[in-house]
């Protein structure tokens, strides 16, 4: 009976003790933070609003200043709350860095209204366009 309390113990301890050790002596592309390990990926460029951009322009070229933007980089998700409805092909220019057109996951131009001004809208940079990552919300 006092050998497997002694073992229970002991499995314990070194329990407790690996769970508290790993982040300090984890690899070293572990780091610690608030509630336990998080893989190190380097640093993530974001604006202050989750790249938020309010459209200023009323039609279907889409205009929006984003605070910390200063280039198109593929992977940059925005957020746009556009003022109206597209009419079929339309474009969004951030910070005056050019317009880019809006493509539909399958790459082709927007139908009339597949942009709805009264939804927010997530657009993903795909090297080349704003690819719109919602399905058409009147098909």
């Amino acid at each position: 009976m006092k050998a497997k309390t002694l073992i229970t113990v002991l499995l314990v301890s070194l329990l407790l003790f690996v769970m508290g050790a790993r982040s300090r002596y984890g690899p070293a592309f572990w780091r610690a933070v608030s509630g336990g390990i998080a893989y190190d990926q380097g640093t993530v460029a974001i604006s202050k609003a989750f790249n938020y951009a309010v459209d200023t322009a009323a039609n279907d070229t889409y205009l929006a200043t984003i605070e910390g933007i200063t280039s198109y980089n593929a992977g940059m998700v925005i957020w746009l709350n556009p003022v109206t409805d597209n009419t079929g092909a339309c474009t969004l220019n951030i910070n005056s860095l050019g317009a880019k057109s809006l493509k539909t996951v399958l790459g082709a131009d927007p139908a009339d209204g597949h942009i709805d001004a009264a939804q927010i809208v997530p657009l993903c940079y795909d090297g080349t366009n704003f690819v719109i990552m919602t399905p058409a919300s009147n098909p």
